[in-house]
């Protein structure tokens, strides 16, 4: 390589101190314009690798508090509540099924005591044709008898007709509650299994979300600090590139000194003045060329050791993820779709139980209306009891003749009990029916109405807040996997650049025994001859400088010559960080 100082020339025998001031100035222009261009693009490199590293560990410190904060455990707190009343409404087909069946069982008892109501009232209507018979076999006695030709037809007539509209009302309920009890026998076999395997998913699901939030928050923890400690060493690194700004100062101070002895031997020459500037500028060359070297050396092998311990830094720290990268480490996308689906499957039933439910209200209201079909047959009862009272008086007075009249009235009197014992029958069947019907209806609809609708959209919520900080852990992660290998990179980049700093040294060195050289050729002389010039020299060079090292050496030169050192000027030790 061609140093600075060859490529301004040798010093020539007989050539004038300042001409050669002049070219050894320009020679150490080279590599301050080295340190400078190479230092920038190192610490350009350590500011692009801090810039990808401060998002990383800002991500990463942020996770813990969102994984483990009390609104993410009051959001899996909700869903728990979602699950449990996901496995109570599975859990509950049993009951309601057992409520349905007792509604059946209800509606169809009544068919036998509705059977027997029937039976009478045809009996009635039987007797009430044998009544007119033998009635009119008694010629003179006909008119007297209205309650046999009449009254027991007109009792069948009602009884009849009352007892078929109980009957019809009945059919239409029976086969209602039949229609629904297999709806909802049909709708039972499609979801229950399916509710109960969505519950147990969502349980499961739930758990492994407890699991890996309480896991990453600890990663997170653990990938912050360790981004944390080589965003860290990089501040480092940077803090070591002041080597570069202080060198390049010191240069530029030795390259004015060189300059300002050009321009005073140009004034008057002085062979002292010569030997004593030149001397002064090879120590500060040399203590800067021994500084930059130790210095550089220290912050390459710095950078070098940061730029391979970050790669697997980085490595590590998706190691903790299990190697998912930035497609994030839940399971929060399944659990959410497992809601949704419990979600919907929970309205299907809810709508199930409401038709359930309205089926139960129209059983209520069938009810009452057979009831009251009841209450008609009571009626007739009272009427038939008047009627067979007066018939048994009729055959008093017949005699021998009202014996076959007696023997109607009698089965009168015996069907007016059936007819009793029927129509309580079949009212006891009905309030059972009405008892199994509200019983169904509070324990479904009500209960559905009023959770369902409150705890879907609190369960929502929660996946939509778990999904957020799921969103944010995958940012981080895919930040890091991105960002991570781009910053371990440019840490190697500013590693190689500082790897050139040898020849940049080497290149003042030529130029520091240039300085050497110049100095062996000049005669010696008597300083003692120019003191006064001496120490005005001495002191405008000291003022120039900016470092405590650069004084030191000065100071050290300059001897007794040396003046008294006054306190430093604000800023003069500032330090520019690249």
């Amino acid at each position: 390589m061609t140093s600075a100082a060859e490529q301004a020339g040798p010093v020539q025998a007989g050539e004038p101190v300042e001409l050669a001031a002049i070219r050894l100035r320009t020679a150490l222009a080279g590599p301050r314009q080295g340190i400078e261009e190479a230092f920038l693009a190192v610490g350009a490199r350590l500011g692009e690798a801090s810039a990808l590293l401060d998002p990383i560990v800002a991500a990463f410190e942020a996770l813990p508090r969102d994984l483990s904060g009390s609104e993410m455990a009051d959001a899996i707190a909700r869903l728990g509540d979602f699950v449990d009343h996901t496995r109570a409404i599975a859990n509950a087909f049993s009951s309601e099924r057992q409520d349905i069946a007792r509604l059946v069982t209800a509606v169809g008892a009544a068919y036998a005591p509705i059977d027997d109501l029937r039976r009478s009232v045809r009996l009635m209507g039987i007797l009430a044709v044998n009544a007119r018979i033998v009635a009119a076999g008694i010629s003179d006695a006909v008119d007297q008898f209205d309650v046999f030709t009449t009254d027991i037809a007109e009792l069948a007539d009602v009884a009849n007709k009352a007892i078929t509209d109980f009957y019809e009302g009945h059919q239409q309920l029976s086969t209602a509650v039949t229609r629904a009890a297999g709806e909802f026998t049909a709708f039972e076999t499609a979801h229950r299994d399916v509710l109960i395997g969505l519950a147990d998913e969502l349980g499961t699901g739930l758990a492994d979300i407890e699991e890996t939030r309480r896991a990453s928050a600890e990663r997170s923890a653990e990938t912050a600090r360790i981004s944390r400690e080589v965003s860290m060493r990089v501040a480092h690194a940077v803090m070591a590139l002041q080597v570069g700004d202080s060198t390049r100062q010191r240069v530029e101070h030795v390259e004015g000194a060189l300059d300002l002895l050009a321009g005073w031997l140009k004034e008057a020459p002085s062979l002292a003045l010569s030997r004593a500037v030149l001397a002064l500028e090879q120590a500060q060359l040399a203590d800067a060329i021994r500084t930059f070297n130790s210095d550089t050396t220290s912050a390459h092998e710095a950078l070098a050791s940061l730029a391979a311990d970050a790669g697997p830094a980085i490595a590590d720290c998706l190691r903790l993820y299990g190697g998912k990268g930035g497609k994030g480490g839940t399971s929060l996308a399944a659990l959410g779709d497992q809601t949704r689906r419990a979600a919907a499957l929970l309205r299907d039933c809810e709508e199930e139980r409401s038709r359930l439910g309205a089926m139960a209200e129209r059983v209520a209201r069938t009810v009452e209306v057979l009831v009251g079909h009841v209450e008609a047959v009571r009626d007739i009862e009272a009427n038939m009891r008047l009627v067979s009272l007066n018939a048994a008086v009729k055959c008093a007075q017949l005699g021998p003749r009202g014996a076959a009249l007696s023997v109607i009235a009698g089965q009168l009197r015996e069907l007016t009990g059936d007819l009793v014992l029927a129509a309580r029958m079949a009212t006891e069947r009905l309030a059972d029916a009405t008892s199994a019907a509200s019983v169904f209806t509070a324990a479904s609809t009500g209960r559905l109405a009023e959770q369902l609708g409150e705890l879907e959209r609190q369960a929502s919520a929660s996946v939509g807040q778990l999904a957020d900080v799921d969103a944010r852990l995958a940012h981080a992660l895919a930040t890091l996997e991105r960002d991570g290998p781009a910053a371990t990179a440019r840490l190697t980049e500013a590693a190689r650049g500082l790897g050139g700093h040898g020849a940049i040294a080497e290149a003042l060195s030529d130029v520091q025994f240039e300085i050497a050289g110049l100095l062996e050729r000049l005669p010696g002389s008597e300083v003692l001859a120019d003191e006064e010039r001496l120490v005005a020299a001495y002191a405008q060079l000291r003022r120039a400088y900016s470092m405590e090292e650069e004084r030191a050496v000065h100071d050290r030169c300059a001897g007794p010559l040396a003046p008294a050192p006054a306190e430093p000027s604000a800023g003069e030790d500032d330090i520019l960080l690249f």
